[in-house]
C-alpha cells in the first residue's frame, strides 16, 4: 500500500439522508485526483447509513473504499484515531459527511501539506436553509471566523468538517475520547510537532446552518466547552486571536451582513438560559443536528 498519496477519512453516524449526495461530490474530486487514493469510512450508525456505503462500494469497484463498523458509539475523535492508524496515505484528509466538496477542494487541501506545514484548515460556507433566526445567526458566524482566520493562525483556524494533515505526525497523535473541541486539540498537537498550520481560502467546502434552537444551541455550547476543555493547552502555545481583532472583525461583519449580526446578538442574549438548561448534556458524543442534513 506504500503508493497511496492520500486517504481520506470520513467518520458518520446516521446519515442516511445525505451519504449518497456527499459521497457524489466526493467522487467527482477521486475521478480526477493524480495519484492513489483510498476512501477509508467509520460508521457508527444505528439507520441504514452502513448499507448504504457498502453499496457504494460494490458499486464504485475502481475506488479504493473501506467501510469500519463500530457497533457502539464511541464519538469522533475514536474515529479519527481510527483512521489515523489505518491511513495509508502521506496525507490524510478529514471529512464531515454532511458537506458538499467545491470542486478541487481536495487537491488544495493536499497540495498544502508540505514539509513545514503539519495542518491545513479549509474554507467552511454555510449554505441557509431559511431566514430564521437560528440559520442567519449560524451564518455570520461562519463569515466572522473566516474572516478572523485570513488575519493567521489563532485558536478558531481548523474547523473539523474538512481538514487535510501529514499522515506520519497524525500517526504520533492519539485524541482522548472525552476531547469535544477534537480539531483544535489536533492543531496543538501538529504545532508541538514543530509543524506549521494553515488556512487555505480556496479549499472550500458547503455546510447546511442550523435551523432550530436545539441544533443552534447544541453546537455553540460544545465549542465553548470544548475550548475551555483544552484552554491550558492553547494558552501555552499562545496562539489565541487578539480580543481587538475578534471585536474588529465582528464589527466588520455587522455592516456586510446587519441582520444576520442582530440576529446572533438576539441568540447571544439567550445563551446563558440555554447553556444552563444543556451545559451538563454536552460530551465528546455529540446530538446530531438534523437540520443540518440535506
Amino acid at each position: 500500500m506504500n503508493n497511496i498519496d492520500i486517504t481520506i477519512g470520513i467518520p458518520t453516524f446516521n446519515e442516511e439522508g445525505n451519504i449518497r449526495k456527499f459521497f457524489n461530490s466526493l467522487k467527482k474530486q477521486l475521478l480526477t485526483q493524480d495519484g492513489s487514493v483510498e476512501v477509508v469510512f467509520v460508521d457508527e450508525s444505528e439507520d441504514k447509513t452502513s448499507q448504504i456505503i457498502d453499496d457504494l462500494r460494490l458499486n464504485n469497484p475502481t475506488l479504493n473504499i473501506h467501510l469500519i463498523h463500530n457497533n457502539d458509539r464511541k464519538g469522533v475523535s475514536h474515529a479519527w484515531n481510527t483512521i489515523f492508524k489505518v491511513a495509508n496515505g502521506k496525507v490524510i484528509i478529514l471529512l464531515d459527511a454532511d458537506i458538499i466538496l467545491e470542486e478541487k477542494c481536495i487537491s488544495r487541501l493536499s497540495k498544502s501539506i508540505n514539509r513545514e506545514v503539519g495542518l491545513c484548515a479549509s474554507n467552511t460556507i454555510p449554505y441557509r436553509k431559511d431566514e430564521g433566526m437560528y440559520s442567519h445567526a449560524a451564518t455570520f458566524i461562519a463569515h466572522w471566523l473566516r474572516s478572523i482566520r485570513l488575519h493567521g493562525l489563532s485558536q478558531y483556524t481548523t474547523m473539523g468538517r474538512a481538514l487535510a494533515l501529514d499522515s506520519q505526525l497524525a500517526k504520533n497523535i492519539s485524541i482522548p475520547d472525552e476531547i469535544i473541541a477534537i480539531d483544535l486539540y489536533l492543531q496543538c498537537m501538529i504545532i508541538k510537532q514543530s509543524k506549521r498550520v494553515i488556512y487555505n481560502d480556496k479549499a472550500m467546502i458547503y455546510f447546511f446552518t442550523p435551523n432550530n434552537s436545539k441544533d443552534f444551541f447544541s453546537q455553540i455550547i460544545r465549542a465553548i466547552k470544548g475550548h475551555k476543555q483544552i484552554k491550558d493547552i492553547t494558552r501555552s502555545l499562545d496562539f489565541n486571536a487578539p480580543t481587538t481583532l475578534v471585536i474588529k472583525e465582528f464589527l466588520k461583519n455587522s455592516k456586510i451582513h446587519p441582520k444576520s449580526a442582530i440576529y446572533l446578538l438576539l441568540c447571544y442574549c439567550a445563551l446563558p438560559f440555554y447553556y444552563a438548561k444543556n451545559s451538563s448534556k454536552v460530551s465528546h458524543i455529540w446530538d446530531v443536528a438534523y437540520s443540518t442534513k440535506k
